[in-house]
């Protein structure tokens, strides 16, 4: 018997179908045909089958676009309706066409989300195409993550940031007839699996420190087959690699160094990431990157395997750190500073040592100096400096603790020094930044702009306060950069000219009694690469370290790079890390680098990368020493900073500080 005829449908009637869910995805997927000219690697075009759509007059690409959206907007209402009285597994779903391969096939997520095969409530985010660092950029994540609260996360990406635009080609060697199978991924492929470390690194760090138990699951897809297609087979050829063997051997290695990488991230994340290896199970294959509806059912059962085993599994949660959040592997700090769970605290964050007894007490006795208007003799024994402590604590104490009392304009210097204060966006995450000196320069951590390569495809965002970033300002790394990683900090060169004369630079300060133990640390910030939020409640400082301060201030991943400051709104430190503790308390700790020791690093010199502008950032160094600070504790500048032979900027052939104390100056000389 002769099958029934297709119905056809107008543009409009195709809509409501598809946002009708009683309508089977089979019936729904009759009426579309893959634009195989248009489509990109993982961002298949979904189009309406011309023989079956009646053409209402609408523009074509509004109703690509909106065939290509309803596919997301079809599975919200399957979820909405599924979670009313759902008491199963809650997932949410974030990646690429693995994920969203809108209507034509049944992917991951759709196998998934049949109740006749698995049991899952999915909330998918996923869009074909989409980077992974679009997808962390975006960050439609955390908010679904809070709203819904799910027992799993499913990411899939870096497919698309291998193969879209033929970037296939500038990942491998050319033909050579000696060069062996595994030898044909070259040192830009070794750099793509870096970033894209990077990328998941930074999201389960950040996710983790909000929901500890959250479990992540992460795929690395399976052996794709070159077949003359634009994102494999053509691109190799282009290389002169033309053999099918030897075509399907190098996307292995490369597929296989893949999977080993997100292995890898995974081992480090013991007990909440969870990797799912996804070679060797496709069979058949759609195109030279998706598998068909079979394969992609064999996948699902792949993924529901290691869903129940991350579920059952009693590991606990290690302790996960609160911020660093960018942390570059193979980029000079990765083996000192990568975040990870199962790790000590020791190598989140820059190494601290305690400060010698004669050393706090001239911190302490230069801030109650400063902080009482008092001369106050050096103590003697501990029991003179413990009082010394008690006296500063109960003043503070009095103004801060039960009252909150403090001066009217604290508020208004809070919103001053905030204007300087600026969002840095990365490839795949978020930083915080600030202008220092005379707007020439801003200052942020090293694991946020590790090199100058980085800085060159980062940004500077100001005014991100409400809705809209007002002000982006081009960072300049060719004219000034440094860095160091076990100071963690950078100071790169930018425009200021797009920002208003009113937005100052933080002054840097040499001072090293700018605050002690049980003062407050307030921190400004763009948590989790949001809008601009200020620190100011239950953030004491609890420990003075030789290159550190703790507090309890609080911080999220973005938060890296943030000025600190005392209540006199001073900058006393640069906000780099945090973790939980591993005490069972719950409690975080948070840590930041003591300006006075990045100063001390600028003007004393150590191996590094520096410019004519050097001298130009030195001159504005200056101390907020008062009369109390004693000569013989200031600090002495002995050397002259290497690398430093240009003019400064005025072309003169010298700088002169103003230091701390009885020294009335230093004279830093610049060769020709």
């Amino acid at each position: 018997m002769p099958s029934k005829q297709k119905q056809t449908l107008t543009q409009r009637e195709l809509i409501e179908k598809v946002l009708n869910i009683d309508v089977s995805d089979d019936e729904i997927a009759s009426y579309f045909i893959e634009s195989q000219e248009e489509s990109d690697a993982f961002q298949p075009l979904i189009v309406p089958n011309p023989d079956l759509i009646i053409d209402d007059g609408r523009e074509s690409a509004v109703l690509l676009n909106t065939f290509n959206k309803l596919a997301k907007a079809r599975r919200h209402r399957i979820y909405k309706r599924r979670i009313r009285n759902w008491d199963g597994v809650k997932i949410v779903a974030e990646g690429d066409s693995w994920f969203q391969y809108p209507l034509i096939l049944k992917d991951v997520i759709d196998q998934l989300c049949d109740l006749d095969k698995f049991k899952y409530a999915i909330y998918g985010l996923s869009e074909a195409g989409d980077l992974l660092s679009n997808i962390v950029r975006e960050d439609e994540i955390t908010a679904a993550i809070e709203n819904e609260n799910p027992d799993v996360f499913l990411i899939s990406g870096g497919g698309n940031d291998m193969v879209g635009n033929e970037r296939m080609a500038s990942m491998v060697h050319k033909y050579s007839h000696n060069r062996k199978v595994e030898n044909y991924p070259n040192k830009k492929f070794d750099e793509f699996l870096d970033e894209i470390e990077d990328i998941y690194r930074n999201l389960f760090t950040r996710l983790l420190a909000k929901r500890r138990h959250l479990k992540i699951v992460c795929h690395g897809y399976d052996f794709a087959i070159p077949n003359a297609g634009k994102w494999l087979g053509k691109p190799l050829e282009k290389q002169k690699i033309v053999d099918k063997t030897l075509q399907k051997g190098i996307v292995a290695v490369m597929i296989d160094r893949f999977n080993e990488r997100l292995n890898a991230i995974a081992n480090d994340f013991v007990g909440s990431v969870y990797h799912v290896d996804c070679r060797s199970v496709v069979t058949d294959w759609y195109d030279e990157l998706h598998p068909k509806n079979t394969s992609y059912f064999k996948v699902a059962e792949r993924f529901d395997e290691v869903i129940k085993k991350a579920l059952s599994d009693n590991l606990p949660a290690a302790p996960i750190p609160v911020d660093i959040d960018a942390s570059p592997r193979g980029r000079g700090i990765a083996s000192s500073r990568v975040v990870s769970q199962g790790i000590d605290s020791a190598r989140r964050a820059t190494p601290v040592s305690r400060l010698s007894e004669a050393d706090f007490a001239d911190i302490l006795v230069s801030r109650a100096r400063h902080v009482l208007n008092t001369d106050i003799a050096s103590p003697k024994t501990i029991e003179e400096r413990k009082q010394i402590e008690k006296d500063l604590s109960d003043h503070l104490e009095k103004i801060h603790h039960e009252n909150d009392l403090l001066p009217i304009n604290f508020l208004e210097k809070g919103v001053k020094q905030a204007q300087s204060v600026c969002r840095i966006s990365t490839i795949g995450s978020y930083g915080t930044g600030f202008l220092i000196a005379n707007r020439n320069f801003i200052m942020t951590n090293n694991h946020v702009l590790p090199n100058a390569q980085e800085a060159v495809r980062s940004r500077a965002e100001f005014d991100y306060d409400e809705d809209n970033i007002l002000y982006t300002v081009e960072l300049k790394p060719e004219q000034f950069f440094v860095t160091d990683e076990e100071l963690d900090f950078t100071i790169v060169a930018c425009d200021p000219d797009p920002l208003p004369d009113d937005i100052t630079a933080i002054e840097l300060l040499r001072d090293p009694a700018t605050i002690t133990r049980g003062e407050r640390a307030n921190i400004i910030q763009h948590p989790s690469g949001g809008t601009k939020k200020v620190s100011i409640h239950d953030n004491k400082v609890t420990y003075v370290y030789d290159k550190a301060i703790q507090y309890r201030s609080d911080t999220k991943p973005g938060s890296s790079g943030s000025p600190v400051f005392n209540n006199e709104w001073d900058l006393v430190a640069l906000h780099h890390a945090g973790w939980f503790d591993s005490d069972g308390s719950g409690a975080a700790t948070n840590q930041g680098i003591r300006i006075s020791k990045i100063v001390d690093f600028l003007i004393n010199g150590s191996d590094r990368e520096s410019t004519g502008m050097l001298g130009e950032l030195l001159a504005n160094i200056s101390t907020i020493a008062g009369k109390f600070v004693d000569a013989t504790n200031a600090a002495q500048a002995t050397s002259s900073p290497k690398n430093s032979k240009s003019k400064n900027k005025s072309g003169d052939k010298s700088v002169t500080l103003n230091l701390n104390g009885g020294i009335d100056q230093i004279t830093i000389n610049f060769g020709e």
